[in-house]
């Protein structure tokens, strides 16, 4: 692919890609282009994660997907080891004092400078979600497909509106599953994702509470419970850890613990050894915490890992304009509070590398269609990474698109629901979208 589509006869990136051939007719079949989302999932292990949960589909289509630009084995960003990566996590989530918000601040610039040392300036410059939609289209026709089939999950679903804008007489059957509002300003954007995980963290409460197996673990309930930890934690207490679950030297502090919760909050398949977890470590061990903070991030037992964090950064960075100076995350801190008071804090700073980014943010913005397209967008009513609502919104930016709902807990709907799938799969074996209205529960 061109490294910039400004001089597509320069440099050149290299994209990774998988197929698995479909079952039923692999030489007439057409392709089916996944994104798993992120931004910095790799679409090449998630494939091959998935392949198998994905049959019905591959008796249709053969199943295509790819590393974005930046991101796994396709010219990836780097920030540093995986102990690098996990100091980034281990930054105090809210800070309050001035000495506090320094060396949140140092802590921030430091982890800039690994990404600027290991990366070359021009994969950073070049790793935009306009760059990798105008790459799925190269890809499109390189499939020989005059249309482009596809279903994104999450960020996936940006990538997906962004290329209707850009493309919308090649678009094929498009799902959008976990929809990201495309419109909505930065501030905003990071108070409805901070209500979201708070909301999941009190129906995650009150399903510990009918269990008998998690509720003996919290006898005055779990956010009483996370909120003891987090204080203890913040004290500047840290947790032991299993050696052979992280980087030599890690210990669970308060950053660590937050992106361990949010982590364990992503799916009710984990809501099990979440319940664990934080038990685990209001007792004294921060293992089972930091095991899924570390995986949140991409790092693996013993301390190998991905470039999934390093790329999340990179491309959220150029995507949008985030608040990333000190004073502008430090006035937005309170109204986040107000609808979240576990996760807006650390919602805020979050976005402080963006202020310290060597590339300049992008355009971002709402999409505009320049012809109707029957996009099927996905949400789910309790998800806590992208809040039901912005499903809602992007169908209205979507001219001609239908929303399928499915109610309950966790991020995104197609492997939760047997009800979605059967919808989805429909619609993209035989074009037909669900009736208006419809709601899987």
């Amino acid at each position: 692919m061109p490294e910039s589509y400004s001089h597509p006869g320069g440099p050149t990136f290299h994209l990774a890609v998988i197929e698995a051939p479909a079952t039923a007719d692999p030489a007439g079949a057409p392709d089916l282009v996944l994104n798993p989302g992120g931004p910095g999932g790799s679409g090449v292990q998630f494939l091959l994660g998935v392949a198998a949960q994905l049959a019905p589909l591959r008796r249709h289509f053969d199943l295509v997907s790819f590393d974005p630009r930046g991101v796994g084995e396709s010219d990836p960003v780097s920030c540093g080891s995986a102990a690098e990566l996990e100091r980034l996590l281990a930054l105090d989530p809210a800070p309050s004092t001035p000495s506090q918000v320094a060396s949140v601040v140092a802590g921030t610039r430091a982890f800039v400078r690994t990404c600027e040392r290991d990366t070359p300036y021009a994969v950073l410059d070049h790793v935009s979600t306009l760059d990798t939609a105008r790459d799925m289209d190269r890809l499109r026709a390189a499939l020989g497909q005059a249309r482009l089939n596809y279903l994104g999950f999450s960020y996936g679903t940006y990538l997906g509106s962004v290329y209707a804008e850009l493309f919308p007489g090649t678009v094929g059957r498009f799902v959008l599953d976990g929809a990201i509002d495309p419109a909505l300003p930065a501030a905003t954007f990071l108070a409805e994702q901070a209500a979201g995980f708070e909301e999941d963290l009190r129906d995650f409460e009150r399903w510990c509470s009918s269990r008998a197996s998690c509720a003996g673990s919290f006898t005055t309930g779990v956010v009483a419970s996370v909120d003891r930890l987090l204080s203890r934690l913040d004290s500047g207490v840290t947790l032991p850890v299993a050696a052979s679950l992280a980087p030599p030297g890690s210990r669970l502090d308060d950053g660590l613990a937050l992106t361990g919760i949010l982590a364990g909050l992503y799916s009710t398949s984990s809501w099990p050894f979440l319940g664990q977890a934080i038990a685990a470590a209001a007792a004294g061990s921060g293992s089972e915490l930091l095991d899924l903070a570390d995986s949140y991030a991409g790092i693996s037992p013993g301390g190998s890992a991905s470039n999934a964090l390093a790329a999340n950064v990179a491309i959220n960075c150029v995507d949008r304009r985030w608040p990333s100076s000190v004073p502008a995350i430090e006035r937005l801190v309170p109204r986040l509070a107000r609808v979240a008071p576990v996760f807006g804090p650390s919602e805020a700073w979050g976005s402080l590398a963006c202020g310290f980014w060597p590339v300049p943010p992008g355009r971002g913005g709402a999409v505009h269609l320049s012809r109707p397209l029957p996009i099927l967008v996905v949400g789910s009513t309790r998800d806590p990474a992208t809040p039901y609502a912005w499903a809602r919104a992007l169908v209205s930016q979507l001219t001609g698109s239908r929303l399928l709902t499915r109610v309950g807990d966790g991020h995104t709907a197609y492997f939760a629901s047997a009800c979605i799938a059967t919808w989805v799969n429909r619609y993209l074996v035989t074009g037909e979208l669900p009736p208006a209205g419809t709601v899987c529960r």
